[in-house]
């Protein structure tokens, strides 16, 4: 009788594509019931294994004729599982055999590689293996692990976390129940000022631990109006102009109408709209979480609610024993202070007066001072323009004096 249900509840997890989905809870009676079968253990966000998808969903129809099924897990959210088999890298194929690890799947990517490895397998053979340049390993998790200024000397800043999105693999990410998507729409080979911000901001984001932030995505279309017009039909979809490139939107989990990003493309005011859109903080520099969720939508709120969130925020730092959060904490009551005294403008007023502050000859830690108050007051709903200091005129080089006859 055990049997019969752990095989239906097999049969159960067979999706469309023909692959078994396996979780912690049905990992060893699933497996246990198949002579061989093939696991492989993927993250949705690698490149890799957005690749690997179309191929292992075309293998596993083909061996299931054979009466060989492949199985799939989510290794980021069956953690514990993936650190059983050692699972290093995504995609990691591995073959069980009986319900037991046998060895890791060194093979190609492909469908055709796959089928012929299994059936050999089946057959009692022992299958040969062409590990394919590049990607027989799969993508290390931990390689991009590093903060959003780079991975040290000599290292070229790139995006982390992203996943690549098209026609085909964009409904099956976005508008399902199990991710917030931000989708930067743009052409396929991005480069500049703007490019650098999206990259900070995937880096900034890719240090996040909380539960909210592994229910987050950063997601790319890379669209194109001409040649093979890669994607174009997302371009008529959302109604986008390429000259208008690179186009944010915000999917929240179980809508595929999306939120339009307009704000600056700075990675510190997509760290706010995130922020104030969803309920994971993605704090500025200086910033402190306790503080922050009270200040956001604080300017908006009714007098009453003002007060609460003042005698809340003041509670609170009476509990702060640090000197440097004291500090900091005292700055976001002041202002919380000020716009009861002064209105709702203050926060945008006082930033405005800070920038120009900045704009003058000021020391290293007072400019680090005035940006933490900066990064609060956009916890205020204050827009930061972002200036540079205009740089100082180079004196004219004096000409040398004609020697004399």
């Amino acid at each position: 009788m055990l049997r019969f249900f752990a095989v239906l509840l097999a049969v159960q997890l067979v999706l469309s594509s023909d692959v078994v989905i396996l979780n912690e809870k049905n990992f060893d009676d699933v497996i246990s019931q198949e002579e061989h079968m093939l696991v492989e253990f993927y993250a949705p966000w690698c490149g890799h294994c957005q690749s690997l998808e179309p191929e292992y969903d075309k293998a596993a129809e083909e061996l299931k004729a054979k009466g060989i099924k492949i199985a799939k897990v989510d290794a980021t959210v069956e953690e514990k599982l993936a650190e059983k088999y050692g699972v290093e890298g995504y995609p990691s194929l591995k073959l069980f055999k009986k319900g037991e690890f046998a060895k890791d799947y060194q093979g190609k990517r492909t469908s055709s590689g796959i089928v012929s490895y299994m059936s050999s397998v089946a057959a009692g053979e022992e299958p040969e293996e062409e590990e394919e340049d590049g990607y027989g390993g799969g993508e290390d998790p931990s390689e991009d692990e590093y903060g959003e200024e780079g991975g040290g000397a000599g290292a070229t800043e790139e995006a982390v976390g992203l996943i690549n999105l098209d026609s085909f693999t964009f409904d099956k990410i976005v508008g399902t129940n199990q991710y917030d998507v931000f989708v930067k729409f743009d052409s396929s080979y991005a480069y500049g000022d703007k490019e650098n911000q999206w990259v900070k901001l995937s880096r900034r984001i890719a240090n996040l631990t909380s539960p909210a932030a592994r229910e987050f995505l950063l997601a790319v279309v890379g669209v194109e109006d001409y040649g093979d017009k890669l994607n174009d039909d997302m371009r008529e979809r959302f109604g986008l102009k390429t000259d208008d490139f690179p186009v944010f939107k915000l999917f929240k989990r179980d809508s595929i109408e999306p939120i339009d990003y307009t704000e600056a493309v700075e990675v510190d005011a997509m760290s706010q709209f995130l922020t104030r859109e969803l309920d994971m903080w993605i704090g500025l520099p200086g910033c402190l979480e306790t503080f922050d969720r009270l200040a956001i939508g604080f300017v908006a709120a009714s007098q009453k609610e003002q007060q609460d969130r003042l005698t809340k925020a003041k509670n609170e730092l009476a509990g702060v024993t640090d000197e440097v959060e004291k500090k900091t904490g005292q700055y976001y009551v002041r202002v919380m202070e000020k716009v009861g005294a002064k209105g709702s403008d203050y926060p945008q007023a006082e930033a405005l007066r800070i920038e120009k502050i900045m704009e003058s000859k000021i020391t290293e830690d007072k400019k680090a001072e005035m940006e933490q108050r900066l990064h609060i007051l956009a916890s205020y709903g204050a827009k930061l323009t972002k200036k540079e200091p205009e740089p100082e005129p180079e004196p004219e080089a004096e000409s040398e004096p004609e020697p004399e006859e």
